[in-house]
C-alpha cells in the first residue's frame, strides 16, 4: 500500500507540473504544426493524419458527453449547434481576415500574394461563378473538404476527381485557411451527432463497424489508400467520431467503480510518448496507426476520469484549437526565409512552433476570451 501510494504521488506531482492531459491535446495540434513545417528535436511526431483522426475520437467523446448530460430536452439541438457555431466560426473568420490581410500586404509590397496566389495567377481564366464558389467556401467553411476532390482543368473549370494530388491545379489551393477543411468535417459531425451519440450502444457499434468496414474495403480493394481518402472523406471518418462516443459509454460504466487515478496518468503518458516517438515504432504504417488509435480509444475514459476537474489542464487543452486554426499563417510567413536560406532550415520547425504558440496564447487571451464570455452568457 505504501509503495502504491508513493507511485501515485510521484505521478500526481508529474501531472501537476506538466499537466499532460492538456498537453496531449496541444501536442496533437503541434503534430500538425510540425507536419506543415519541419521536425523539432529530430522528431516528425505522428503526422497530420494520425493527429487529426485522434482529434476526431476526442471530439466524439466530448460531444457524447455534453449531448447526454448537458444539451437535453426541448430546444437542446438548437442550443448545441449555436454553441458550437460560436465556439468555432468567429475565431475562424478572424484568422481568415488575417490571412487575407497578409496576402494583400504581400501582394502590394513584396509581390508575394501568399494565399491569394492562385486567384492572382489564374483570375484571367476563372469564371465569375468559380471564383464566387471558392470565396463562399472560404467564408462558410462547410464543404471545404470537397475542394480536396476538385481539380481545375485546362479551361479553368473545376471537376471532381478521385486522385486530386496528381494534378498541379486543384480546388484546395484556393483556401485561405488550408487546415480548416477538418473543421468542415467536425461541424458536419456536430449536425448529426445529437441523433447518433444518444442512441443505444448496438447502433453506435454498428456505425463504427460500417465506417471501418467501408474504409478497409476501399483502401484494400479499390486502392483508395492515399490522400485525400485517408482522412478527409467524411463517410469513412464517422467511425472515429462514433468510437469516441463509445469511449464515453465506457466512461459512464467505469463511473460505477473506483478507478485509481494513477491508471489514467500512466495511460496518458503512454499516449504522449507514443505520439512523440511515433515514427520510431517498428511497424507498418497501417498497423502502427491502428494500434495507436486503439490505445488512445482505450485510454480516453480513464484519462477523463483522472483529469476532468483539473482547471490548468483544461486551459492548456483550450490552446489546441487556437494553435491549430492560426498556425498556418506563421508557416507561410516563415517559409520563404527558411527555404531561401536552407542552412538554417533546422530552425524552421522550432521557429514556427514557438511563434504559433505565442499567437495562440494571444488569441486565447483576446478574441477567444471575449467570444467565450459572450457564449457562456448566452448558453448559461
Amino acid at each position: 500500500m505504501i509503495f502504491k501510494k508513493l507511485i501515485t504521488n510521484v505521478i500526481s506531482f508529474f501531472v501537476f507540473i506538466f499537466s499532460p492531459m492538456g498537453v496531449f491535446r496541444t501536442i496533437l495540434a503541434l503534430a500538425v504544426v510540425v507536419y506543415h513545417s519541419y521536425k523539432i528535436f529530430g522528431l516528425r511526431m505522428c503526422g497530420g493524419q494520425v493527429a487529426v483522426e485522434s482529434f476526431y475520437m476526442i471530439s466524439g467523446f466530448y460531444m457524447a458527453l455534453i449531448l447526454n448530460e448537458k444539451y437535453v430536452g426541448v430546444g437542446s439541438y438548437k442550443k448545441f449547434i449555436l454553441s458550437r457555431f460560436y465556439r468555432i466560426f468567429p475565431v475562424y473568420w478572424f484568422v481568415l481576415a488575417l490571412a487575407l490581410l497578409l496576402s494583400l500586404i504581400g501582394l502590394f509590397t513584396t509581390n508575394n500574394p501568399y494565399y491569394l496566389s492562385r486567384y492572382v495567377n489564374h483570375y484571367h481564366c476563372l469564371s465569375g461563378l468559380t471564383i464566387f464558389y471558392f470565396v463562399m467556401e472560404n467564408i462558410m467553411v462547410l464543404g471545404q473538404d470537397v475542394l480536396y476532390y476538385l481539380r481545375i482543368d485546362d479551361y479553368c473549370q473545376p471537376s471532381l476527381t478521385y486522385h486530386v494530388l496528381s494534378f498541379k491545379h486543384t480546388g484546395y489551393q484556393y483556401l485561405l485557411v488550408p487546415q480548416a477543411w477538418s473543421i468542415s468535417i467536425e461541424f458536419m459531425f456536430y449536425l448529426i451527432a445529437p441523433f447518433l451519440v444518444t442512441k443505444p450502444i448496438k447502433w453506435q457499434v454498428l456505425l463504427v463497424l460500417m465506417g471501418l468496414g467501408f474504409k478497409y474495403y476501399f483502401f484494400n480493394y479499390e486502392y483508395l489508400c492515399y490522400d485525400p481518402w485517408t482522412y478527409r472523406f467524411f463517410p469513412f471518418e464517422i467511425a472515429f467520431f462514433m468510437s469516441g462516443s463509445l469511449a464515453y459509454v465506457a466512461y459512464k460504466k467505469l463511473q460505477q467503480h473506483i478507478i485509481p487515478l494513477y491508471l489514467g496518468y500512466i495511460l496518458l503518458i503512454v499516449c504522449v510518448v507514443g505520439l512523440l516517438l511515433f515514427e520510431y515504432i517498428p511497424l507498418k504504417d497501417q498497423l502502427r496507426n491502428s494500434i495507436f488509435y486503439l490505445v488512445v480509444l482505450f485510454s480516453l475514459p480513464f484519462i477523463f476520469i483522472s483529469f476532468k476537474n483539473n482547471k490548468l489542464d483544461r486551459y492548456i487543452g483550450e490552446l489546441s484549437f487556437s494553435l491549430y486554426i492560426s498556425h498556418h499563417i506563421m508557416v507561410s510567413i516563415l517559409r520563404a526565409y527558411f527555404f531561401t536560406n536552407t542552412q538554417y532550415i533546422f530552425y524552421y520547425g522550432y521557429t514556427v512552433v514557438i511563434s504559433s504558440l505565442i499567437v495562440a496564447f494571444i488569441f486565447q487571451h483576446t478574441i477567444i476570451k471575449y467570444i467565450e464570455t459572450y457564449r457562456a452568457k448566452i448558453f448559461s
